[in-house]
């Protein structure tokens, strides 16, 4: 194999230097989850160390842990934890204020280095970028904390059944033979970044007042991660490609309405987007459906908006939703 590039990380530096780099400080002290602590020292005795360093008295706690004095300064946790969520995996509040109180020292905060690479054929250019963290355990002071799983997430399979009822006021296309306006209309659905799968139903013959009537169902299996509320698509980028890449695409739904030619190309009549996660309430009735649903929901912030709606969440919708062309 050959090298491309390096990086080289003095450890020993990091070991001796003043400023905690061995290990960073987290932003919260959790005895569980996927956040715990991987220190060998608590934190109090983190800042007990700190305070014999810098020659100041060492920190003194009282009211249960929630005050602290330290370097002619008082802390409380209230002032670290006002506005934050409780959760079950965080430790005791006289864990927790002292790493509050560590933050401010300008110690090390725990962080993803990004590294240049570098060649020593090309000493100035850069060979990429590597992303990496490195922490530092002295032996002496014990076993450290668990290590920390960067496995990738595993996306959930997820089926969406999309039935297709009836359509109405669908443009008129074509004209018949005795002089009549009509369409022979089919939808056709798919989700982005799985074209391949695209289904369609079967076709409504000679509607003449824009109305198709079909039962027809839609089945697309994806996978989803919660997370990052993004779909997961593996796929090859060209048929050439040797592996597959994977891309995270926002879960959405596209509809669209076409009218069946049999001797030219089919014509395109309206489509419409839905998305999965801040989806357009349906109209109850045709009559109530229109293009100020969509701009509504274009107009509307989707953290803000009491009209979005996620179908995660609510399983199944059902109504009427506008195509355009």
């Amino acid at each position: 194999d050959e090298k491309v590039g390096e990086t080289v990380i003095d450890l020993e530096n990091r070991l001796l230097s003043r400023f905690g780099s061995y290990c960073g400080l987290p932003q919260t002290y959790c005895i569980s989850g996927i956040n715990q602590w991987r220190d060998q020292l608590k934190p109090s005795q983190i800042l007990q160390n700190l305070a014999r360093l810098k020659g100041v008295p060492p920190p003194i706690t009282e009211d249960d842990g929630n005050t602290l004095s330290f370097n002619g300064e008082q802390y409380t946790l209230a002032q670290f934890e006002a506005n934050n969520e409780i959760h079950q995996h965080l430790g005791p509040a006289n864990e927790r204020l002292p790493l509050h109180v560590l933050r401010t020292q300008g110690l090390v905060p725990e962080h993803v280095e990004s590294r240049t690479l570098f060649s020593s054929f090309q000493p100035q250019l850069s060979q990429g970028r590597l992303q990496m963290w490195v922490d530092v355990y002295p032996k002496s002071m014990g076993l450290p904390g668990p290590p920390f799983d960067i496995a990738p997430r595993k996306a959930k399979k997820y089926f969406l059944r999309a039935v297709v009822w009836n359509t109405t006021d669908v443009i008129l296309d074509e004209t018949s033979i005795t002089g009549e306006h009509m369409s022979d209309i089919y939808v056709k659905g798919w989700m982005p970044g799985m074209e391949e799968d695209k289904q369609k139903t079967d076709v409504h013959y000679r509607s003449l007042d824009g109305d198709g009537n079909f039962n027809w169902r839609f089945i697309f299996g994806f996978e989803y991660l919660p997370a990052e509320q993004l779909c997961l698509v593996s796929k090859k980028e060209h048929f050439w490609s040797l592996d597959k890449t994977e891309f995270r695409i926002p879960p959405k739904l596209i509809v669209q309405i076409w009218d069946n030619d049999k001797f030219s190309l089919d014509d395109y009549l309206g489509t419409v987007e839905l998305d999965l996660h801040n989806l357009t309430p349906p109209a109850k009735t045709p009559e109530k459906c229109g293009l100020g649903m969509m701009e509504v929901m274009l107009d509307a912030e989707p953290h803000k908006s009491d009209l979005t709606n996620s179908l995660f969440a609510q399983q199944s919708v059902r109504g009427w939703w506008p195509c355009v062309i």
